[in-house]
């Protein structure tokens, strides 16, 4: 709970701090998209010059209930609406069109790029006999779906996320706190990934999947427009409506068919390799900032 007040507070603070430096900077990507929020958020609320070019990525948006929603709403609409932003980088195509809409500006305040990342390095001779299934991440999750559809069954199911608030079960392991080269050995031990999201409409899910696709770990990922961008049906993983037998049907197909398993590995593996490396990203992001700077 304290680290999580310390990293609220950073969210303010380090903004605050280039703000009052904004003059020695000429151009800002901000890859926390709270930093670059937070700091159009001081130059609008000051109504400073507009003295960079700002580049907020990884943007996303999640409605919230009740009175706190409709204040986060304003709040994030006050500063999208803003001339600080240049623009927006989404990790899927669909959400540009849907955010425009939301906070009613041009679609051309936002842009797609695929996710890229570095690559990974996990320990040599990592124990696989258990053949485990696993699922990761914390945003837009649905892990109630997934424990309610594996419990009692023959597959062992290992969850990483501080946000699963599930108790242990027979053969489901919840696991709150492994995070890092940890989590990336625990990764590569696992059989393969089941990605259970809750909506459809918010980009979640694609970190882990790229880093389960340069393991070549096939992946199980319920319906949703971000992650198509990703996953293509069939070919290097499978995107399935949120229905137990159906998650089901597809867990026992990679299990009992080798020769279906070994294909979509591959797959995965030269999928990666070919567009969502940390050098594609960075090449895309440069081609958006270029033409912010010429718009």
């Amino acid at each position: 709970m304290f680290s999580n007040i310390i990293r609220y507070c950073k969210y303010f603070s380090f903004p605050f701090k280039v703000f009052l430096k904004r003059k020695k900077y000429e151009n800002i990507i901000a890859w926390q998209q709270f930093y670059g929020l937070m700091y159009a958020f001081y130059c609008r609320l000051f109504h400073v010059k507009k003295h960079n070019k700002l580049i907020v990525m990884t943007f996303i948006y999640k409605e919230k209930q009740g009175f706190l929603g409709k204040i986060y709403y304003k709040f994030m609409k006050y500063i999208v609406q803003s001339k600080y932003v240049d623009k927006f980088v989404c990790f899927s195509e669909k959400e540009c069109e849907y955010y425009a809409k939301v906070f009613n500006v041009s679609q051309d305040k936002f842009r797609f790029c695929n996710l890229g990342i570095e690559e990974i390095i996990v320990e040599n001779n990592m124990d696989n006999s258990q053949k485990s299934i696993l699922s990761c991440g914390r945003s837009n999750r649905d892990y109630d779906f997934l424990y309610n559809a594996l419990k009692d069954k023959d597959y062992i199911l290992n969850i990483i996320s501080d946000e699963c608030k599930l108790k242990n079960y027979k053969n489901v392991t919840i696991y709150n706190d492994v995070i890092g080269q940890d989590y990336l050995n625990m990764l590569s031990k696992a059989y393969l990934v089941v990605i259970p999201l809750k909506d459809e409409n918010i980009s979640s899910g694609q970190l882990v999947i790229l880093q389960a696709m340069q393991l070549g770990k096939p992946i199980i990922c319920t319906s949703s427009e971000a992650v198509k961008e990703y996953i293509k049906d069939g070919v290097n993983g499978f995107i399935i409506k949120k229905d137990e037998n159906k998650l089901l049907e597809k867990i026992e197909e990679l299990y009992s068919n080798k020769e279906l398993y070994d294909r979509i590995s591959k797959a995965q593996k030269e999928n990666f390799e070919d567009k969502f490396s940390i050098y594609a990203l960075g090449n895309k992001v440069g081609e958006i900032f270029n033409n912010a700077k010429n718009d």
